[in-house]
């Protein structure tokens, strides 16, 4: 699908060195209700997106209607995994063995490949390749994927081909819960082999309304993330940190190359996604921040785990702190 000329991106922060600018991020953002109404707009909401590991909570939506889980006795911490970008931690780890364990299968029916682990502070493990394919971010993922496939008898070696049974019930998940035709959905690789999906902004905002909609069932992937946040990302993560603190008024998932979803439930269920046009994901917690104390979901500056994100510090090699990140949006 190929992208349009993007001339309508906002300033939405900044980066200081000392008390002086230093560098400029510009982007999008859009809120939406799960009719896929545009209540409001920075920059252009018909942006074609690449959603990456924002599809996470909707590609198990399908295996959770299968009642995969209680077929293999799955753990909801377990499921929570296949929602993940997550560390790599020795939870994440074990969780992701344990599904395949139960499903009869090994690390070596894993087709997302290896990684350095994103996790920050999480021992030796960081300074010492080879990494396993268990520490891969999206290996929760594609566990769950694979006992989908056990359960319905379906192959297991292309299980990450587009036209497989269930990738494309977990295409037409994506174009129901986002009102758009699922061959309007670009359909690429992702960074772990698993198909990568792109549509407009609003489009994934729309996605994330309607899963703020679902009631509150086993079968809802906002659940699982909302009861097991250190499950979603891990230590020093802006996904874990932020759900916390939302107590169950929404959840949040992160995409690569700058891309920050949420699913805010209430009276009206909203979507709200950023996009940071450079692909730079570190001006995102700071963007949201603003944009949720801004739309009164959440009272950030109330909330101490939340501070380190609202005006991220920059450090060098040194660990000194050097600058910071803000939002530049008006109050």
């Amino acid at each position: 699908m190929p992208n349009k000329v993007d001339c309508r991106a906002v300033r939405l922060a900044r980066v200081f060195r000392g008390e002086n600018i230093e560098s400029e991020h510009f982007g999008h953002a859009v809120l939406v209700d799960a009719t896929g109404t545009v209540l409001h707009h920075w920059g252009d909401a018909g942006l074609i997106v690449h959603m990456r590991s924002a599809a996470k909570p909707f590609q198990i939506l399908p295996a959770l209607r299968d009642a995969v889980a209680e077929h293999f006795h799955l753990q909801r911490q377990e499921l929570a995994l296949a929602c993940a970008s997550h560390n790599g931690e020795a939870v994440h780890t074990m969780l992701a063995a344990a599904i395949l364990k139960k499903t009869g299968l090994s690390d070596k029916d894993l087709q997302c490949g290896s990684h350095r682990p994103l996790g920050v502070d999480i021992g030796a493990l960081a300074d010492k390749p080879p990494w396993s394919v268990l520490h891969n971010n999206c290996s929760g993922k594609h566990a769950l994927m694979l006992a989908a496939c056990v359960k319905n008898g379906w192959p297991l070696q292309n299980y990450l081909d587009p036209q497989h049974p269930h990738q494309q019930r977990i295409l037409h998940t994506l174009a129901k819960m986002g009102r758009i035709g699922s061959d309007k959905i670009g359909v690429q690789i992702d960074g772990c082999s698993a198909p990568e999906f792109s549509l407009p902004l609003q489009n994934i905002a729309t996605l994330f309304a309607n899963l703020a909609a679902l009631p509150e069932t086993p079968e809802n992937s906002f659940d699982l993330m909302r009861e097991f946040p250190y499950m979603v990302a891990g230590k020093n993560r802006f996904d874990t940190a932020i759900i916390e603190a939302g107590k169950g008024k929404f959840i949040a998932k992160t995409g690569a190359e700058g891309l920050e979803c949420f699913a805010i439930r209430g009276k009206k269920p909203l979507g709200l996604v950023i996009s940071i046009a450079d692909g730079n994901g570190r001006a995102a917690p700071p963007v949201a921040l603003k944009l949720l104390t801004r739309l009164n979901i959440l009272n950030t500056e109330s909330i101490p785990s939340l501070h380190g994100f609202l005006r991220p510090p920059v450090y060098n090699h040194r660990k000194r702190i050097t600058g910071h990140i803000e939002c530049a949006l008006a109050p």
